[in-house]
């Protein structure tokens, strides 16, 4: 299962698209807040697939996205958020305990713009960057196994 992670395209929607057409194979889309609405005319490309889109502290309370979502990806449990609400521009420890709180071995989050993967006691956190950067990330799951990296648009 090949999962599209999206975060913070505030509005830069060629850059979105281009890269919804570049991973238009992607089994699942997870858009990490923050342009959250940018997603609504991108019908072509999600299509016939799972999207989810979480709210982030730039999203206004006309769209109801939940702040958090904890789902499973095959045998993967993960939780995906913006950011804002565990204070990830503070630090991580917030995110890591609320994931580890809820057995989840991923914690998807945005806000900060900046890449990031790191492992704590079986709890990897990742960052995919920011959209309007031209940057997004790759999950890739097979059963109980994942693979996490970093992509921009022009690689």
């Amino acid at each position: 299962m090949k999962i599209l992670i999206l975060s913070d395209s505030h509005g830069f929607s060629q850059e979105l698209e281009a890269i919804l057409k570049k991973e238009r194979n992607a089994d699942m889309i997870i858009h990490l807040g923050d342009g959250g609405k940018d997603m609504f005319d991108m019908n072509e490309y999600t299509a016939f697939k799972p999207v989810y889109q979480i709210k982030g502290n730039c999203d206004t309370s006309a769209y109801n996205f939940p702040l958090r979502l904890i789902s499973y990806a095959e045998k993967v449990k993960f939780l995906a958020c913006h950011g804002h609400a565990y204070n990830v521009k503070l630090g991580l420890s917030s995110l890591y305990y609320a994931a580890k709180e809820e057995e989840c071995a991923v914690a998807l989050y945005g806000h900060t713009h900046i890449v990031n993967i790191e492992e704590y006691d079986g709890v990897t956190l990742f960052n995919p960057g920011s959209i309007m950067n031209g940057k997004y990330g790759i999950m890739e799951v097979t059963g109980e196994r994942f693979t996490l990296k970093h992509c921009k648009i022009d690689e």
